[in-house]
């Protein structure tokens, strides 16, 4: 799907809102604040001597798990000296074991990985949230790779964009497929593809030749960019989505609460993005996805609550 398309479908939903707002005053304050040199990638290649062909299995499954941590107890790992929680400390328990252990990315161990020793590469804690989908996932991200055996290799190197790539794992990986149904249309979010297309970039040199550039993604809808949105009054919550947010109510995966505020979140970045190319600074969404995300960690307020395996 194009990202022409995509942003029609999020024009829609911000269109139709009942119970979330764009506060474009607010977006022209807000870039002022803006401070663009935060941008990092999470891995750094030095920290494995991985193949290209293991590396992609590694972020396939990484990303296949990446979602909710919001629910306590917290990811905990120290990893190379430094503390880390929640999605930071899932993705170093899965490098520590690779580094522990350099049979793990082989097909014919993946295949055969429990739930108990997927726990036990995260920590031990039986109490761990989200467990069982996590392990749900993990399964059929394996399952589906090695059915396809060499061919998912050469399905990946045959493609030739990252709109292609996107629904690639979109159409071949269902725990990928993040959709929703808003008001009779269809809102396509890819969240966790989206993190996986620029982790192939990133990693695959193949890849990256073959897709050359990441522009035409869109951002990440999750939980902390909406909290950063809500904090300096990009986004603005109708009365009762405020008292859900603020009392740390669940709101239920697919409700228009949650798709209005995943949308114009999407759609706020956009505006942004698109005022920060009309001042000369040339950035894609993905890179300023991750740069509002990693400002906005220490921003006090809560954020809406939804139990997903897509963010």
């Amino acid at each position: 799907m194009t990202r022409e398309k995509r942003i029609e479908q999020l024009k829609y939903v911000v269109d139709s809102s009942e119970h979330v707002r764009i506060n474009d005053d607010k977006i022209l304050e807000y870039i002022k604040l803006l401070d663009l040199n935060h941008s990092s990638y999470w891995f750094d290649k030095e920290w494995l001597e991985i193949s290209e062909e293991e590396c992609i299995r590694m972020m396939f499954l990484i990303e296949s798990m990446n979602f909710c941590f919001w629910k306590e107890p917290y990811f905990e790992k120290i990893f190379l000296g430094k503390e880390h929680k929640k999605s930071t400390a899932m993705f170093f328990c899965i490098i520590d074991k690779i580094k522990q252990d350099g049979n793990f990315l082989d097909m014919s161990h993946l295949l055969n990985v429990t739930k108990e020793e997927l726990l036990d590469i995260f920590g031990g804690k039986k109490e761990l949230p989200f467990l069982e989908e996590r392990y749900r996932n993990f399964v059929e991200t394996v399952t589906i790779m090695n059915q396809k055996q060499e061919l998912f290799y050469q399905e990946l190197y045959s493609v030739k964009s990252d709109e292609e790539l996107l629904d690639y794992i979109v159409s071949n990986f269902p725990s990928f497929n993040d959709v929703s149904q808003y008001k009779g249309k269809t809102v396509c979010f890819y969240k966790r593809a989206t993190l996986l297309v620029h982790d192939l970039f990133e990693n695959s040199q193949k890849i990256h030749s073959n897709i050359k550039t990441i522009d035409h993604l869109l951002g990440c809808a999750d939980y902390g960019i909406p909290r950063t949105f809500r904090h300096f009054g990009i986004l603005e919550y109708s009365d009762a989505l405020s008292k859900m947010v603020d009392n740390r109510q669940l709101i239920p995966k697919d409700s228009n609460y949650e798709i209005e505020i995943r949308a114009n979140m999407l759609y706020a970045l956009e505006l942004i993005k698109e005022s920060l190319q009309k001042n000369g600074k040339q950035i894609n969404s993905i890179q300023l996805d991750g740069i509002i995300w990693l400002t906005g960690r220490n921003i006090e307020g809560e954020h809406h609550l939804t139990k997903t395996i897509f963010y």
